[in-house]
């Protein structure tokens, strides 16, 4: 039961970070985003490229979570412990600045 609730918080955090960076650049630009990487994909890639990129992010996250948990449930929890760490930290540093 851990696994499903870790997941599911896993992909909110990234959504509310990837919300958050919306409603940000569309009060201040792209110049408002902390993050060098998004920043890059964005530029280079539109946001598409960057939907993308999180989406994908979160993906490989979650499965290499699934994947590992079989032998190294401490190692897949890691993973998903700062996976949700991540987005969180991304969707607080968000809010601060809209």
């Amino acid at each position: 039961m851990v696994l499903p609730v870790a997941l599911l918080l896993l992909a909110t955090a990234h959504f509310l970070d990837y919300t958050t960076f919306l409603l940000m650049i569309g009060r201040h630009g792209l110049e408002a985003e902390l993050n060098p990487l998004a920043v890059f994909i964005i530029e280079r890639t539109g946001l598409l490229g960057l939907t993308v990129a999180k989406a994908s992010a979160v993906l490989l996250a979650g499965a290499s979570a699934m994947i590992i948990i079989r032998r190294r449930r401490t190692l897949a929890g890691v993973v998903l412990g700062f996976g949700i760490a991540i987005g969180m930290l991304g969707a607080f540093s968000n809010v601060l600045t809209i």
